[in-house]
């Protein structure tokens, strides 16, 4: 019989290469990368351009022009684009993501063709219809002022002003002013500046047989020449131990969202911040939730995250409590700080974490679209075709020294940002 009590014994990670997909180009510039892989007849195609929020002249008209394109062609409403897609059994989403927006299609493999065919015409002749635009208008202005009841919106939106000011497009949001300001002839010079062909990136990938044949006679027809995008730069505020405290009336409970830049993923103590970050907020088991959860009872939940965006990282500590114990949760996040930076790490919850992260890793690697989501953040960051075999090697290498370094240079309390949004 299973005996339920005793964990089972770790299993050394053995040396392991991503199933990597192969490249086809265009004359234009256009790439398009495939990856056959998988049991079921299905495949996932994603076409992405540089339009993100990173390239926008105005605040959120890289969201608006991106549904636009859903809502309807010169050839086909809104309605029926939907009845299309639902009579082929696929579904059809867009990201409107800081740096690229993502057209993405699921289908039949055997029906990859017309839906490849009604991506281009959704990108190529988008009808930017007014009144569809005042929908989504109407719909943002409902979606802000329901975001403005929530605390965790607020802290969230403030933390992000904060970092990043108002002039940087991460630290830029949506709101009433800059929903009205948009116009349909604004909408049409973005999606005339930025959705050149040979500015895009394929991904596609799945099981079928004609998949490939499909995106190489695809490719041939996009041969025409655009614009080459110019390079940008924007100045960050980068504050260091600054406090906020937004009210909210009628609140009971506080958001709390705390934090500072970070190096990148291609510096070389990523591997050692990874860890560190895991360990203090990262995974269930982590010392926030021992501390702040289980011992203090202040939360139902607390974690820490790096995140990685192309033109910015930056490491982040969020959670919902009591409004009376908002205070009282920050001193303890910075008491975990101060720990990892004074103590070290022992041998044994180090190998705890390290095994939790491997065999997260590990199983995360179940389908074609799971390898190609990996393979699209090695390809929009630059980081190597084995930058994740790298990864796992150099963090089964981190020492509970290295950890301790990273803490006392770049996870120092004095220097945590800190917004409380609520009672």
């Amino acid at each position: 019989m299973l005996n339920r009590i005793q964990p089972p014994s770790f299993v050394d990670l053995e040396p392991f290469t991503l199933i990597k997909p192969e490249k086809l180009s265009a004359s234009s510039g256009l790439t398009a990368f495939i990856l056959e892989h998988g049991e079921q007849e299905v495949c996932r195609i994603e076409i992405s351009f540089p339009a993100g929020k990173w390239y926008e002249p105005y605040t959120g008209i890289s969201y608006f022009t991106g549904k636009l394109l859903v809502e309807g062609t010169r050839q086909k409403s809104s309605g029926e684009l939907q009845q299309i897609i639902a009579q082929y059994g696929s579904f059809f989403e867009i990201n409107t993501g800081n740096d690229q927006i993502t057209l993405t299609i699921f289908c039949l493999s055997r029906y990859i063709r017309p839906m490849m065919d009604l991506l281009e015409e959704m990108v190529e002749q988008p009808l930017f219809d007014a009144n569809e635009l005042e929908k989504l208008k109407s719909q943002a202005r409902q979606n802000y002022a329901l975001n403005l009841n929530k605390t965790s919106y607020l802290a969230s939106r403030a933390f992000m002003q904060l970092l990043f000011g108002d002039k940087h497009p991460y630290g830029k949001i949506q709101d009433e002013k800059s929903i009205a300001e948009i116009s349909l002839e604004d909408v049409k010079k973005y999606h005339q500046h930025t959705f050149h062909w040979n500015q895009a990136s394929v991904f596609a990938c799945g099981k079928g047989k004609e998949m490939k044949a499909v995106v190489k006679d695809w490719l041939k027809k996009k041969n025409n020449q655009g614009p080459i995008l110019g390079s940008f730069s924007y100045e960050s505020n980068h504050p260091t131990g600054q406090s906020i405290k937004v009210d909210k009336d009628g609140a009971v409970q506080s958001s709390v969202k705390a934090g500072f830049f970070i190096p990148s993923r291609k510096h070389e103590d990523f591997p050692s911040m990874y860890l560190y970050n895991e360990i203090f907020g990262g995974y269930f088991g982590s010392r926030l939730m021992q501390n702040i959860r289980e011992d203090k009872g202040y939360t139902y939940g607390i974690h820490s995250s790096m995140v990685q965006d192309k033109h910015a990282s930056y490491w982040s500590v969020q959670t919902d409590v009591n409004g009376d114990n908002a205070e009282a949760t920050v001193r303890e996040i910075k008491f975990e700080m101060e720990r990892m930076r004074d103590e070290l790490v022992s041998e044994e919850e180090l190998k705890i974490v390290k095994n939790y992260i491997i065999g997260s890793f590990i199983s995360s690697l179940d389908t074609s679209f799971s390898f190609m989501d990996r393979f699209k953040t090695i390809y929009f960051n630059e980081l190597g075709d084995q930058y994740y075999e790298e990864l796992m090697k150099k963090i089964l290498k981190v020492t509970p020294p290295q950890i301790q370094e990273v803490a006392k240079k770049y996870f120092t309390p004095e220097q945590l940002n800190v917004v409380i949004a609520g009672k």
